[in-house]
């Protein structure tokens, strides 16, 4: 059901707005501190979006209005307040422990003290809130920026037109630069102690509707940013839908074997019948392939989010992880298509009612409506930087017969069906695209599409590529849709950083959702023109393309290059492209992307000879020339220390979907990759997966 919409929400009782929109959940601000904490007071910069047009009004109104809300652990708590004292031993026990070794006297402390601690571990990870602390608001500046926003180590590109635009924040045209200090809690300073690093909640208090909780918004940190372990995940495809379709199909397949049954009894009672059906039992049935029970091969993005946030907390409670960074399809849609127009036109895809609240819900662990297939979550201990994908423009639910989305979800063609008629799609409405899709987004996620931030010497560059892009109409019809792609402003962004940010020694990390470069296994025929190849020239295994594989055979290194036998620019960004790949050749020792999928890696060089992409067939065959040499091979694994990595970089890696399968291997689910940096080097970026 619906919720009722607030009007009044976030506005004070003169009917004047204030919102705090930088930074947010999937935007976080990093503040450092020093190893032994002795640094517990802190000055940043808030960013607010407001209709008041004063300054000192804005201080005045936000004065007393700001909390800072640490984020705790239980089994901390636990540890933390268990008090410390020796039992008192009686004669007998003392006179005993005199007689009894050294040895066995050990083995039963460590039996004490895993008995003492077992009922705890056994206990979920479950966070807790601290005692609030306040900030104080020191001066309030209106924000008038043209593309570039500055705030220390941040850079944004300022996405301020689109906001104002669409209208995200209402009426409220103002931006405002607000600097506030706060101070450490002795209860921050003891978690510290203990822990890399703190998040907070910024909440903005209001007097006459509910605060504004802008959670995971900040973190303190005690890392030097030498060493720097963090996750990447991408297309997540997180919606309320997941958590029904197991429920719909198990009570169509219980329907489905008693109308079997039932048939199968019919049958029997007529005589004529009865003999064909004996007759039929005689025949020997030929094989065929065991169908799987559903529970094992129904994948719910929703429940491998949930999985992978446990996953990601033990490492946050052993110190082994700093962030994560989720590249786009975060949500697989915004709503559903088949609410009522007036409903559609209310509602207007406010966070409230877009699956951007229960992406939310699912990082808080907010309690969500029981369903079969659901499993349990917690709340992510770990902060997130976020980019959006694709998916995350679509405003209404699609059809997943389409293409034959239903095999990523580990559903047969009958069972898809049965789904659709209880879930069916609006087949215009579902390949639509709409920037009011990012409402929920802007407004509690992240209000900036492209930005960049320095931790040490790494720099970090988040570029957003785009919605569904139709004028590579064949790789859309595919299930391979190209992206709208990188525009002249986002080029401008880039050679803004090449130019004042980016520095000789950094390691530079792009993150995108759509991937530079991607092939297309099979040559169609527009790209036999553009490559000038006859069937009989061209080799049909693109494994054998492996940069290994040829060192083995003793091969040219060029005869391993894939651009010069196959369509690199398949499902890629469709804008720019040639300008992308020199960035990333020239400026980057990893680009990290998602959209298809799958697991590949790519890696670039310097060449001479050029080869020739064709840009969007059939509607433009115009040749676009690739700036780089392009290699293929699983260089995760091949390169697993920093001095091989730098040699070799760089390097462009799709990682394979956390939330969904792909069309060739569903059990490609579920995966993520961890990035070490050590000593300020590149050492590693192998894949994981979650234990499912």
């Amino acid at each position: 059901m619906l919720k009722k919409l607030n009007v009044n929400a976030n506005t004070n009782q003169s009917g004047n707005t204030i919102k705090l929109i930088n930074p947010n959940l999937g935007h976080p601000l990093i503040l450092n501190t020093d190893y032994k904490v002795n640094r517990t007071k802190f000055e940043m910069e808030l960013i607010f979006i407001s209709n008041i047009v004063d300054p000192k009004e804005l201080e005045e109104i936000l004065s007393d209005k700001l909390q800072f809300i640490p984020i705790l652990e239980y089994r901390w708590k636990v540890f933390k307040e268990k008090p410390k004292f020796k039992k008192k031993m009686n004669l007998w026990i003392r006179v005993k422990k005199i007689f009894t070794s050294k040895k066995k006297r050990k083995i039963q402390e460590e039996k004490a003290i895993y008995e003492e601690n077992r009922d705890i571990r056994r206990v979920k990870t479950k966070t807790y809130r601290g005692e609030p602390i306040n900030g104080s608001i020191n001066r309030a500046i209106i924000f008038s920026p043209n593309e570039m926003y500055e705030r220390g180590d941040l850079e944004i590109l300022n996405s301020l037109d689109y906001l104002l635009k669409q209208h995200i924040f209402e009426d409220s045209s103002k931006i405002y630069r607000v600097t506030v200090n706060f101070t450490l809690s002795e209860e921050a300073i003891d978690w510290l102690k203990d822990y890399t690093f703190l998040m907070f909640d910024i909440i903005q208090k209001y007097e006459n509707s509910e605060d504004r909780v802008n959670y995971h918004s900040l973190v303190i940190t005690k890392n030097d940013w030498e060493n720097i372990n963090f996750v990447h995940a991408t297309d997540l495809h997180l919606a309320e839908r997941n958590d029904r379709i197991y429920e719909i199909v198990k009570n169509w397949l219980a329907v489905e074997g008693n109308i079997l049954e039932l048939a199968e009894k019919s049958i029997k009672k007529v005589p004529f019948l009865k003999k064909w059906s004996k007759k039929k039992a005689e025949t020997p049935a030929k094989t065929s392939k065991k169908v799987e029970p559903l529970y094992k091969r129904f994948i719910n993005p929703n429940n491998n989010f949930k999985r992978f946030v446990r996953s990601m907390n033990k490492k946050v409670l052993k110190n082994e992880l700093d962030f994560i960074v989720l590249t786009g399809d975060l949500i697989d849609y915004s709503i559903l298509s088949k609410l009522p127009k007036d409903l559609k036109k209310l509602i207007d895809f406010d966070y409230e009612h877009s699956n951007w609240r229960i992406f939310k819900e699912l990082i808080i662990d907010t309690p969500q409506k029981k369903r079969r297939g659901m499993i349990e979550g917690e709340e992510l201990l770990c902060p997130i930087f976020t980019i959006t994908g694709n998916h995350d423009y679509r405003p209404y639910h699609y059809d997943i017969r389409w293409g034959g989305l239903y095999k990523k979800i580990g559903l047969n063609a009958n069972e898809a069906i049965a789904l659709n008629d209880m879930l069916a799609a609006n087949p215009i409405s579902s390949i639509t695209r709409s920037f009011r899709a990012l409402k929920g987004y802007f407004s509690d996620f992240n209000s900036s599409l492209n930005y960049s931030f320095r931790l040490g010497n790494s720099v970090f560059i988040f570029l957003d590529t785009g919605p569904d892009s139709f004028k590579n109409l064949r790789d859309f019809v595919s299930g391979h849709p190209s992206v709208t792609g990188v525009t002249t402003r986002q080029i401008k962004f880039l050679e803004y950083l090449i130019n004042n940010k980016i520095e000789e020694n950094d390691n530079t990390f792009l993150f995108t959702h759509a991937p530079p470069v991607n092939i297309q296994k099979k040559l169609s025929f527009y790209d036999r023109i553009a490559l000038k190849k006859s069937k009989d020239d061209f080799i049909g295994k693109f494994d054998e393309f492996k940069e290994s594989i040829n060192k083995k055979l003793g091969k040219k290194p060029s005869q391993a290059r894939i651009d010069l036998n196959f369509n690199v620019k398949y499902g890629t960004v469709s804008a720019n492209w040639e300008r992308l790949i020199n960035f990333c050749k020239d400026h980057c020792i990893l680009t990290l992307s998602g959209h298809t999928h799958e697991l590949k890696e790519f890696r670039l060089e310097d060449s001479d000879i050029k080869s020739h992409v064709l840009n969007a067939p059939p509607f433009s065959l115009k040749k676009l020339e690739n700036p780089a040499a392009i290699y293929y091979d699983l260089y995760s694994e091949i390169y697993t220390n920093s001095k091989d990595i730098e040699a070799n970089a760089p390097f462009l890696i799709q990682t394979p979907a956390l939330g969904l399968g792909g069309y060739s291997n569903t059990k490609l689910t579920g995966a993520f990759r961890e990035i070490k940096i050590e000593k300020g080097k590149l050492a590693s970026f192998k894949v994981s997966f979650i234990k499912k």
